[in-house]
């Protein structure tokens, strides 16, 4: 009985450290897979007004003329510059970049409408 309770520790010890190595590997590849996929998707151009932004979780939700559409600014550059999306304000005319990434939609351009 205790051989077979020792076997059965030792084999979870070990599938623990090849779960722990595959899952690091994975990260790093779907990091890399991830940027490849952006840098390659279709660029798509949106104007619209903005709803709502919350800089937190990096959501910004605009009004277009297809209805409203959601975004995420991870890697928008605004007004000329990165990271600073956060500057957006509700209610303002906007017009953009946009990148999708498996049903995602990514900014990565926008500015005010003037």
């Amino acid at each position: 009985m205790k051989r077979v309770l020792l076997a059965a520790l030792l084999f979870c010890f070990a599938l623990g450290f090849v779960g722990h190595a595959f899952a690091q590997d994975s990260a790093d590849w779907s990091k890399q897979e991830f940027m490849n996929k952006l840098a390659t998707a279709r660029v798509h151009q949106i104007e619209g007004t903005v709803v709502s932004h919350d800089p937190v979780c990096h959501c910004v939700v605009l009004k277009t003329a297809k209805g409203e559409m959601t975004f995420q600014d991870d890697y928008a550059k605004f007004m000329q510059d990165y990271n600073q999306a956060k500057g957006l304000k509700m209610g303002a005319k906007v017009k953009g970049v946009y990148k999708t990434v498996n049903h995602i939609h990514y900014l990565t351009d926008v500015d005010y409408v003037m």
